[in-house]
């Protein structure tokens, strides 16, 4: 079999990917084994401007977020589904401090715009010092996309189901061969999984585990997410994806008691009505030392690529990087420093 692409890893990167490969009628395959459980299916997949405990508008905010609102829009329409859902961000204050810190950003245009003061209350919730909105912000149903992507991909004849073998990888004359397959160009996509990649496991990711719960709630807002040291995504009905624990050492795949604590001990102060668990949850997020992603070509290998390092951000992320790899590709466009893999070539050994 010959074909332009091999991708490995079909979590969110690789489905992004995939989905510009359609899109410019390219040939390629995926592969990747399934799994039920992924850092990308189990993430309620939020899309926000503003980022972090000092609240600033995020790398490329505004190009990032067309794109999110382009890609997604267009994977609704492939895939028959509905996967992108804009709710503004209902977030409570923990403190004075964070009302008077918000108070000194809205004199910066750039930044007030995402930002409503004055939501309407809600009722059920603990919000001592108050609360604002986020606007321009959702969230984008990522177990859907990926099971649907899978399907397609299934029936285009285009998965390969099973666990990628980097012994049988090799070069020949500008290509590569993987088994009876040989292509152009090999993306890696594989997650927190890159550490055991040969290639690429020189660069600095920093791996860190998630734990999120599943819970039902009769009472809260439906159209809004809700964020107060944890977040809460309504799926459907009363039901409400609950997140998310930082974990830096335990990184197994299990869930633990010190995060089903964490997660409850945050909802028991934030709401002020009964809940019901229905299912906890943990995986690995990729993420690095810098906190930006990575992409781009090794820097010894031609044709040998990687998209990864996406951690919290994904949903936001992966759309934008996507198309700028392709583009490298294709057309031999620069990516950006930021991301750029060349930013760690000399950690490259041998």
């Amino acid at each position: 079999m010959e074909t332009n692409y091999i991708i490995i890893g079909q979590g969110l990167a690789g489905t992004l990917m995939a989905h510009e490969l359609l899109k410019a009628n390219e040939s390629f395959l995926v592969i990747d084994e399934y799994r039920e459980s992924t850092s990308s299916k189990v993430a309620a997949g939020m899309f926000n401007p503003i980022s972090g405990k000092r609240m600033v508008k995020s790398w490329n905010a505004d190009a990032l977020l067309a794109d999110t609102f382009n890609a997604y829009t267009e994977l609704e329409i492939l895939l028959n589904c509905k996967l992108l859902f804009k709710q503004n961000i209902y977030q409570l204050f923990g403190s004075v401090k964070e009302q008077n810190d918000l108070s000194t950003r809205m004199d910066n245009e750039d930044f007030a715009q995402h930002v409503n003061l004055f939501p309407t209350k809600e009722e059920n919730l603990n919000a001592g010092f108050g609360a604002f909105e986020i606007k321009e912000t959702g969230w984008v149903y990522t177990q859907l996309l990926i099971e649907k992507m899978n399907e397609l991909l299934v029936n285009n004849n285009c998965l390969l189901n099973e666990k990628f073998d980097y012994n049988e990888l090799k070069q020949i004359d500008n290509y590569w061969h993987y088994k009876n397959i040989k292509a152009k160009h090999v993306i890696f996509c594989e997650g927190y999984k890159n550490n055991d990649n040969p290639y690429f496991n020189y660069l600095p990711f920093v791996l860190c585990k998630g734990e999120v719960f599943t819970i039902k709630c009769a009472g809260l807002t439906k159209d809004k997410i809700i964020k107060k040291g944890i977040y809460l995504v309504n799926l459907y009905d009363d039901f409400y994806k609950v997140g998310a624990t930082y974990e830096w050492n335990d990184l197994t795949e299990n869930t633990s008691k010190e995060g089903k604590t964490f997660l409850e001990e945050k909802l028991n102060d934030l709401l002020k009505i009964p809940y019901q668990i229905i299912s906890h949850e943990a995986n690995i997020r990729p993420t690095t030392k810098d906190r930006k992603a990575i992409v781009g070509e090794h820097p010894k290998h031609k044709n040998l690529f990687i998209l990864n390092g996406l951690g919290t951000k994904g949903v936001m992320h992966a759309p934008y990087l996507a198309k700028q790899l392709f583009s490298h590709i294709t057309l031999g466009n620069e990516i950006e420093k930021e991301i750029n893999i060349n930013r760690f070539d000399k950690l490259v050994v041998g």
